[in-house]
Parts: C-alpha cells; structure tokens; sequence
C-alpha cells in the first residue's frame, strides 16, 4: 500500500508553509549553502515517519532536505547530483562532526574578521562616533548615445527610505531627481531638489523596462546600448553601537569604495546563457565584474585563513555580488545576486560589508559562521544514519542494483530554474568545475527533458528493490511538462500507485506573489511492478489549482497503462483549466 494514502494532505501542507516562513530554524543545516528549489521537512517527514529505516537513494539531492531528514530517521543515504556546488555543500554539511573544534575555528577567524573590517569599512557617524560602513550605494553611469553627455541611470526617484516602512516613525528618504542629483526627502510627496529645483516624486520609476529618458536632449533607449557602465558610490549606510545611519558618503568613504584593494583571484569568464545573457548584455565579462576590489579583497583575505566547512561561509558571502545585488529600499535590506531563480541586473547596487555588523547585513561571513555552529550543534543531536554523497549525472547512479527501499528525490520542474548557470559564481569563488553541466536534467530549447529523465528514471528502477518505490513531487503550469514526466515514468517502467497534492512553500515566497506561480506539489508514488489497486488520488480543495492538478492526476493514475492518444486528451483537459486562463 502506498504510504501517501496514511498522508493528511491538509495538515502536511499546514506545516509546510508555517516552516517555510523560517526553513532554518527548523534544518539548520539549509542555511550553510544556497539552493534555489527546497522542499520542506514537513513534507518528507510525512513520507518517511512510520517507515522502517533503510537504504534510501536520491538522485537529485540538491539542497540536501531530504538526505538530511531521512538521516535523522535513522535511514542510510546515497545521495548523487550533477552539480557540483550541491555534492560541495551537502558534503560540507555531512563533515559537521566536531562541534567543538568548529566553534575554535570560528573564534579564531573572528578577530581577524574584525580587523579587517575596521581597515576597509572604518568610519565614523555624523556626530562623531566609532562606526563601519555597512553597505555602499552605487548608481550605473553610462553616456547618452545621441548627445555624449554622462547619466546617472537610478531606477526610481526613491532610493531608499531611512526607516523600515512596517515600523512607522521617521518618513525620511534619500531621493534622486531626474539629473542625478541625490538629497534627503521623505517618502510621500513631491518636492524640489535642492540643487537644480526639479520636482520629484518619489513615487517615479526612471527606468520602466531598462529604457531611459535623457534629460538632456530627450532621447530614449534601452540601458543595453550604452555601451559599458561606471559605477558612482551615492550614498553609504553606516552601523555600530546599536545604531543605522543611512547618509551621502564622506570623500573617504568614497576612497575606501573605490581604492583599487590588492586581489589575485581570477574567477573566469560569464558563458553565454539564458540567465548569464542578461548580464553579458549589460558589459560584465567575468564573474569578477560583480565584485567591487574592496569586497573581492576581503573575501580573498578570509579565504586564505578558512577551510573545511568554515570556507563555505566565507564563499557563501559571494552571492551578495556588490555590483548585482539588490536594495529593499522600503524594508532596507539586500538581495543576494541571483535573488528569484534569475540573476539580479539593476542600476543601483549596494555592496555588503563581508564580514558583517550584528546591527545590519544580510548573508555575511559574520552571520554565516553562527548559522554554521548551529547547523554543526544540529548534526550532532540528530543525524544517526551514515550517508555518501556522488558527484555526476545520476543518468548513472554509483550505487549497486536492487539495494534501494525507497527512492525519495526532488527532480527539476522541466525548465523552471537553471541550476548550473545560477551556481557558477559560487562554484568559482569554491575552486569547483565551472564548465556546463551536460545532461543536467532542464528542459528547454535543443534539450532532451524526456530522454534525460526516462534515462535517470530507468536509473532508479534499477537501483530499486523488489517491493521498492519511487515518490518525488513536482509542479508546473506547462501542460507539456507533465505530457514529458508522464511519457518518461512509463518509458522507464513505473506504474502510479498514488499522488497527492500539498501546499508548497511558493506562496510564501517574496519573488512568486502575484505571478501566477504554484502554491501546490503534486506528490507522485510510483512502483516497479503493477499495483494491485487502482492509483490512489487525494486532492484537497476546490480552487482553480485544485482542479488543474485534478485532471494532472487522472493522467497520472494511467502511468504504466498510458496508451492512443492519451497525450493530446491531457493536453486538452489541461489547457481548457481556468488555472490556466
């Protein structure tokens, strides 16, 4: 019988999004490395719980939720992915087995950390008092190609605000008039700037779809063809003793900014690629464009006094790209470069301070290192199964025939994120391989979706037991992509047992609201050998969403027997779904 039928759907989905909202607290090995698609604990604790532990194998381990809980059930785990930044990781995560040493390592990285902050971030407030720099603004500048003249191109008339819109109190504002020039403000309101009396409000976007006005001679045009772009240091947020100043930054804070800091580190070049194109289109040639030298220095200067899994940290801190990440500037506080499953471009940057302050910074070296002691403090409470990770496509799984109870795994949504690309930064910052991942299972333009996946499937029925079972979930609003899942199961001789449907963490997700995403998995359990009861089907509610997976099921019930033109009959129930209108 399929362990789904004993899964309350309700309240697995109940728990998955309140874990969603803070995933750390509940695994806090997740926070020790980025992945851009995790399932909850929630989710695979119901599959697992009430089990016998066994040998279980997960060819897509990715972000290591599910090598993670089935470890801490007791379960022995062969997990494989053909990312490398993912085997880097969850090995990383696995070697937290001396908790102690960990936490002597981060004390001694500690003071070095804090010199070289004071070096390079050193400042003092407005009224006089000990402070660092905890982030820089910087603006795009690029000439007008009509006029010659040089633009500051700011997105929006608002840069940020200088307190947190949610907790009331000061309106204050640093604003940008349409030539570029920067002043205090408040947040509502149209008002002059200072120093050429243009009115702004606050309220503007400058440049709606990277296409920009010149205020000069009036020609618009696309950000794109301006040829390479400078960058301006305009505003600086300062931090110590309690306290966040936001200001325009002093001549030295200008100097530390731009001073050309010593770096060797040679990162190599962006390919061309579906989200690489995007900053390729806007001049960055190597993943060291990103980096400002002052932010590259530091990072080169604390990975020559890290290893292990401390290393992980610091190169953790890389995706907070000073030249592509991005300012909340209603909630003040960055986005990591490759924010939304997409890379960031934007014309106004802000660079962290890499090692960090507790008053503010997200993703720094000082905060991935206490999230590093917790992870290792939850290793060692809770992990009692062993566990081996493989590096390569699991179109070939390192592991013998017939050893599996279970095959639990979480496979790419068909062409839904791009792993390989978005993990490049990171993997050259950590010395991995960076070239392309060849049969990374994404669909898309010239890739073969349905062939690499009935190949890794055919790969999982092997490594199969008799009595054995495969269970993943998956989510997608393209009928085809489900058409290519339901044709590679088949192909790779599954037949459904049982498929239920769950809240996902995407409705809690910033990045997804509002953009017609998913906020429901499909569960799938499938088995080797015909059934010998009908496939099972729980889907709860009675939304629009409710009914498009409705009718994803009853094609999915068929696996194993799908047979005529089965195809283009779940093509056409699929389309005519007002989830789909």
């Amino acid at each position: 019988m399929s362990v789904l039928r004993k899964l309350d759907a309700r309240v697995v989905g109940q728990a998955a999004r309140k874990e969603s909202r803070n995933r750390e607290v509940t695994l806090p090995p997740v926070s020790m490395y980025r992945w851009w698609a995790r399932r909850t604990v929630a989710v695979n604790d119901a599959i697992l719980s009430g089990r016998s532990p066994g040998v279980l194998v997960d060819p897509f381990a990715g972000g290591g939720v599910i090598p993670l809980v089935a470890l801490r059930l007791g379960w022995e785990v062969f997990a494989q992915d053909i990312n490398p930044w993912a085997c880097h990781g969850l090995e990383s995560v696995l070697s937290l087995t001396d908790l102690e040493a960990l936490k002597a390592d981060v004390a001694d990285l500690q003071p070095v950390g804090e010199a070289l902050s004071t070096e390079v971030y050193g400042t003092t407030f407005r009224d006089g008092g000990s402070a660092q720099v905890a982030h820089t603004f910087r603006v795009a500048v690029a000439p007008c190609p009509a006029c010659g003249v040089s633009q500051r191109l700011f997105p929006h008339a608002l840069i940020s605000g200088v307190r947190r819109r949610d907790r009331g109190g000061d309106p204050g504002a640093f604003l940008a008039c349409r030539r570029g020039h920067v002043f205090r403000g408040v947040r509502e309101g149209t008002q002059d700037c200072p120093q050429c009396a243009l009115g702004v409000d606050p309220a503007a976007r400058y440049t709606p779809g990277r296409v920009v006005h010149c205020e000069g001679c009036g020609h618009r045009g696309r950000i794109s063809d301006r040829g390479p772009l400078q960058w301006e240091v305009v505003l600086v947020e300062r931090a110590g003793q309690g306290v966040r100043e936001l200001d325009l930054p002093t001549p030295r804070e200008i100097d530390l900014a731009e001073r050309r800091w010593p770096t060797s580190l040679d990162l190599g070049p962006i390919p061309e690629g579906r989200e690489t194109r995007v900053l390729l289109r806007h001049g960055f040639r190597s993943w060291v464009d990103l980096y400002p030298h002052r932010q590259r220095y530091v990072l080169e200067a604390l990975l020559a006094r890290t290893s292990g899994a401390l290393r992980l940290a610091v190169v953790g801190t890389a995706e907070m790209a000073g030249l592509c990440s991005r300012w909340d500037r209603w909630y003040l506080k960055s986005y990591e470069s490759m924010a939304g499953h997409r890379f960031n471009f934007t014309t106004l940057t802000v660079e962290p301070n890499v090692w960090g302050l507790k008053e503010a910074g997200r993703g720094t070296v000082r905060r991935r290192t206490r999230s590093l002691v917790k992870a290792a403090r939850w290793m060692s409470e809770n992990v009692s199964g062993k566990a081996r990770v493989s590096c390569g496509s699991s179109e070939s799984l390192a592991v013998s025939s017939s050893v599996a109870d279970l095959v639990l795994t979480d496979p790419p949504y068909h062409d839904d994120v791009e792993y390989g690309e978005l993990s490049l930064p990171l993997r050259a910052w950590a010395g991995l391989a960076q070239q392309a991942l060849d049969g990374e299972a994404i669909g898309g333009a010239g890739r073969d979706y349905r062939g690499i996946m009935t190949r890794i499937f055919s790969e999982c029925r092997r490594v199969l037991k008799p009595g054995g079972h495969l269970i993943f979930s998956f989510a997608n609003r393209d009928p085809e992509a489900w058409v290519v899942l339901f044709e590679a199961l088949q192909e790779a001789g599954f037949w459904a047992c049982a498929c239920a449907a769950i809240h996902s963490e995407n409705e809690r997700d910033g990045t997804k609201r509002g953009v017609r995403a998913c906020t429901l998995d499909l569960l799938l359990d499938l088995s080797p050998e015909r059934p010998k009861e009908p496939c099972w089907v729980q889907i709860p509610g009675a939304d629009a969403e409710a009914d498009f997976l409705g009718r994803v099921a009853h094609g999915f019930s068929q696996v194993g027997q799908l047979h005529g033109d089965w195809a283009a009959a779940l093509r056409g129930a699929l389309r005519s779904s007002a989830f789909l209108a």
